[in-house]
């Protein structure tokens, strides 16, 4: 299913480079193709995850948009954590290092509603992964004054380098907000129509 889709895709890539030009342009920007070959969809996804900077970018209810480096994060303290959780793959045992959320996100200008009753309770931050994967985690779960959950952003796995971040939630029993190969975080205030 997905090669015949992946096929139909990199058909009509090819008729629109045809009648358009070498250029494709999406609602992410726009990706050179080339008419010299045949084009995959998962080329072009690569090409265009290539063509991002390196780090997490954080959007939102933030004061000023950043990208969070690899370097950056590594200036945080560094938090261990061994996990295990379950997966499609069966179950996984981890230890993973990074920087906390919480120490991350505390070192920006997050936008609050002063006038609310503890109105950081109000935001979640969604994390997307360089797949489209999308997982979502509460200020609560992890702001020291309540849950304190030390959830990571993780910058090694078992020892070795990750390329990119991963969202990393201790405690939870399956691993679907481990969110892998990290891109963004964007701190929403759900308190805001």
């Amino acid at each position: 299913m997905t090669r015949t889709r992946n096929n139909v895709c990199s058909a009509i890539l090819l008729v629109g480079v045809a009648l358009v030009g070498s250029a494709c342009s999406s609602d992410d920007g726009v990706v050179v193709v080339s008419a010299a070959g045949p084009v995959s969809s998962v080329g072009v996804a690569q090409e265009a995850a290539a063509e991002q900077p390196a780090g997490v970018r954080v959007v939102g209810a933030v004061k000023e948009p950043v990208t969070v480096t690899a370097e950056r994060l590594r200036s945080f303290p560094a938090q261990t954590q061994a996990v295990e959780f379950d997966s499609s793959k069966g179950r996984q045992s981890h230890v993973y290092e990074g920087a906390a959320l919480v120490d991350v996100l505390s070192s920006l200008d997050v936008v609050t509603d002063g006038s609310a009753k503890n109105p950081a309770l109000r935001l979640a931050v969604l994390a997307t992964g360089s797949d489209g994967y999308r997982a979502a985690v509460s200020w609560g779960e992890f702001a020291p004054e309540f849950a304190a959950t030390p959830i990571l952003l993780a910058y090694a796995e078992d020892g070795r380098a990750l390329d990119r971040p991963r969202l990393v939630v201790p405690g939870d029993g399956k691993g679907g907000r481990y969110v892998s190969g990290l891109t963004e975080l964007r701190v929403v205030d759900l308190g805001v129509n």
